[in-house]
C-alpha cells in the first residue's frame, strides 16, 4: 500500500510541476498579445485621427503651372491631429509610379500642418506627363486620397 501511495505523490507533483510550468507559458504569453493589441490600437488611432482633404481643382492645371515641369497641389488637414509638414509625413504615387522627390509646405508659413490648414506638395514627375487624363494617390498616415486631373 505504501508503494502505491508513493507512486501517487509523485505523479501529482509532477502534474503540479507541468500545470505551473504551463501556466507561465500562457502568461507570458498573454502579455505580449496585450501588448501588441495595445501598439496596434495606438497605431490604428494615429491613423483614424488623420484626415486630409486634396483642394486643388483638377480644371486649374496642376502640372507645369509656372514651367518648371513640376506637380503642385492643394491638400487640406481636415482630421484631427496636427501633422508635420515633411515629406516623410505623404506618399504620392503618380500614374502608378511611386515619387521619392517631394516638397511639402504649408501654405500660411509653419512646419506644423494643424487643423484646417493647407499645404502644398510639390513634385516633379519621374517622365513630362503625356496629354490626356492622369492619376494622383496621395497617402498621409492610412488616409488614401485619389486626385484625377488632365494635362493638355
Amino acid at each position: 500500500m505504501a508503494g502505491g501511495s508513493a507512486a501517487e505523490l509523485i505523479l501529482f507533483i509532477a502534474a503540479i510541476v507541468i500545470a505551473a510550468s504551463v501556466a507561465g507559458t500562457l502568461t507570458s504569453e498573454v502579455d505580449r498579445v496585450s501588448d501588441a493589441i495595445s501598439a496596434k490600437s495606438l497605431d490604428v488611432a494615429g491613423e483614424i485621427r488623420a484626415d486630409t482633404e486634396i483642394v486643388s481643382d483638377a480644371g486649374a492645371g496642376v502640372y507645369n503651372r509656372s514651367g518648371d515641369g513640376n506637380v503642385t497641389i492643394h491638400v487640406r488637414n481636415t482630421g484631427a491631429s496636427d501633422l508635420p509638414a515633411d515629406p516623410g509625413t505623404v506618399d504620392v504615387v503618380l500614374d502608378g509610379a511611386y515619387v521619392t522627390d517631394v516638397n511639402v509646405s504649408v501654405v500660411d508659413g509653419g512646419e506644423t500642418w494643424h487643423r484646417g490648414d493647407v499645404v502644398t506638395i510639390e513634385f516633379a514627375p519621374a517622365t513630362a506627363l503625356d496629354p490626356g487624363d492622369h492619376r494622383l494617390k496621395l497617402v498621409v498616415r492610412g488616409d488614401e486620397e485619389v486626385f484625377r486631373f488632365r494635362t493638355e
